[in-house]
This record gives structure tokens, C-alpha cells and sequence, in this order.
């Protein structure tokens, strides 16, 4: 049962470890904490952002349902415009949140920062998932049965 757990149900191949299921928490956990407690800086935003959102399109393409077809030209698609509103939704909180705050400095800050990051995370989490996995919803997922296989 280990074994099947770290093999794809559908192409067979091997989940890398860090888009397996188990490793979700243990991954994405440290890239929201440096997230949420790096400075509010326009470089630390679109980087954090971007290295969520790949962390997001490993772990959604990892554990997608291989038997409706994806192209590559489409994960491409699909991942820019995940990265794309994860750091526009980023930036456009952080500049509504910083005419707020002024020149505040401490928990403040610390606050409005996770606020900020929860917020552009949640949005485009959601479309990263429906971009990543757009193709399973436009045609729909074999599904088997195990005794009539």
C-alpha cells in the first residue's frame, strides 16, 4: 500500500514526492509562513506568489486525473494565468492595504501582510485549480469499476 500511494492510478508513473498528497502540508506550509512574515516588498509579493502557484500547478498536475487529455501548450496556459492572478491579485491588496496603513510599522503590518497573502492565495488557489484542471471538467473523468475492469 506505500508503494501504490507514491504511483499514479492512471499513467502508472511516479508521483514526485513533493506532489504527493502526504507532502502538501510539509511543503506548502513553509512557502505561506515566508509568505505571510517576509517584508511587504513588490519583489518579496511576486516571488512568494510565484513559488506558491508552482508549488499549486506541481501539485494539482501530480494528482490529476490523467484520462481526460492535457496538452502542454494548455498546462502552460493554465499556469501563467494562475501566476498571473496570484500576483496581480498580491499587488492590487497590497496597494489598497498600503494606503491603509501609511507608515505603520510592527503587528500592523505583520496583519495586513497576512491578510494580503491569505487573500491573493485563496482567489487564485481557486483558479489554479480550475485552470490546472479545466480539461477534466470540459470532458469529464473515466471512471471504472474494479470488478468489471
Amino acid at each position: 500500500m506505500i508503494t501504490l500511494s507514491g504511483i499514479h492510478p492512471d499513467t502508472g508513473d511516479v508521483i514526485p514526492w513533493f506532489a504527493r498528497t502526504s507532502a502538501f502540508v510539509p511543503t506548502n506550509v513553509p512557502i505561506i509562513v515566508a509568505m505571510s512574515f517576509s517584508a511587504p516588498t513588490p519583489f518579496n509579493t511576486i516571488f512568494w506568489q510565484w513559488c506558491n502557484q508552482t508549488y499549486n500547478a506541481c501539485f494539482n498536475f501530480g494528482n490529476r486525473n490523467a484520462s481526460s487529455t492535457i496538452t502542454n501548450s494548455q498546462i502552460l496556459a493554465s499556469y501563467s494565468l494562475a501566476v498571473v492572478s496570484s500576483i496581480g491579485a498580491a499587488m492590487a491588496l497590497r496597494k489598497a492595504t498600503g494606503a491603509v496603513l501609511g507608515g505603520r510599522t510592527g503587528t500592523a503590518v505583520v496583519v495586513a501582510n497576512g491578510i494580503v497573502n491569505y487573500g491573493a492565495v485563496s482567489f487564485s488557489s481557486g483558479l489554479n485549480v480550475a485552470f490546472m484542471r479545466n480539461q477534466e471538467v470540459k470532458q469529464g473523468i473515466a471512471v471504472m469499476d474494479p470488478e468489471t475492469k
